[in-house]
């Protein structure tokens, strides 16, 4: 869809602008529940050598940022809107944890997940090193959470 939204921008069809989102995560935000819950009964692992690169984004600050490229961004661009730092997929769940009030999460081996969850090994491997510097170089956007750390406790409730 970003070649065909970029080729007819060229062309001249469309004044198209291509964004691209980090994770999303938020108050509202699906995967944020199940994923505060998950972390609130200790089934969201910390994985010991995680060297995962995973860009997340608030909804609020996704908002902001579109709302600015629809409005400023020449046709053609294309943007990243991310958090200021990528977090391994352990870093995240350990966020989830301090912002719920749960207990830390467990640490696990990093041959574990392979063996009995080979997705989440996949994610683990995963390194997507996103910047938002253009978007905010030329849209004037900065992000109000500029972490995932930052964030989550605006978007979670406290442990019960």
């Amino acid at each position: 869809m970003e070649s065909q939204t970029l080729e007819a921008s060229r062309r001249g069809a469309i004044e198209g602008v291509v964004v691209r989102y980090g994770l999303f995560y938020g108050r509202e935000a699906a995967s944020t529940l199940q994923m505060t819950a998950m972390a609130k009964w200790r089934l969201l692992p910390a994985i010991r050598g995680d060297r995962s690169l995973l860009p997340c984004i608030h909804v609020d600050d996704a908002a902001r940022a579109t709302v600015l490229a629809l409005d400023r961004a020449p046709a053609g661009s294309v943007y990243d809107i991310v958090d200021d730092h990528a977090v391994s997929f352990s870093e995240i769940n350990q966020a989830l944890a301090a912002a719920a009030g749960a207990p830390r999460p467990l640490a696990l081996p990093s041959w574990l997940p392979r063996l009995i969850a080979p997705f989440l090994a996949t994610v683990m491997s995963m390194r997507v090193p996103l910047s938002n510097q253009k978007a905010r170089a030329e849209l004037g956007w900065r992000p109000v959470f500029p972490t995932i750390a930052e964030g989550l406790p605006n978007a979670v409730g406290r442990a019960a």
